[in-house]
């Protein structure tokens, strides 16, 4: 009698450590890897130029700037640009842009870009908007 005690004991004390070590377990289980997409914004502006040498010029500016994607119309003289506002904005995406030499609703750009700026990308800088930062005081913007 006393060994069906002892079976049934170990076969007790068995069942309980398996259920605690499952019970470990079920906490250790691996998590999902969730994937953070951030969220995007776009915003589109004003940029002089005249050609495609010119929209490959712009279009580089803004990526380089941290657009992920940037698309400028020759038409309109319309840039369109998409951007992580984490990592970039509007503003410095313009400032690059003019840097590059282009005029746009954000900034004026200096002399020497636009002047350094194949003859055919010079475009007639009177539409420049009246609201442009100049790009030439550096500390000031």
């Amino acid at each position: 009698m006393s060994s069906l005690k002892l079976l049934f004991s170990a076969l007790f004390l068995g069942l309980f450590i398996i259920n605690i070590a499952g019970a470990q377990t079920e906490g250790m289980k691996k998590k999902q890897a969730v994937a953070i997409v951030p969220v995007l914004q776009t915003e589109s502006f004003q940029v002089l130029g005249n050609c495609g040498m010119c929209k490959r010029t712009i279009e580089k500016a803004a990526t380089q700037a941290g657009a992920t994607s940037a698309v400028w119309d020759v038409d309109k003289d319309l840039l369109t640009v998409t951007f992580d506002p984490a990592k970039a904005t509007a503003a410095a995406i313009q400032k690059a842009v003019a840097q590059s030499g282009y005029d746009n609703a954000g900034y004026k750009a200096p002399d020497t870009a636009y002047n350094a700026l194949h003859g055919c990308c010079q475009y007639d800088r009177s539409g420049a908007p009246g609201t442009a930062k100049s790009c030439d005081m550096e500390g000031q913007n």
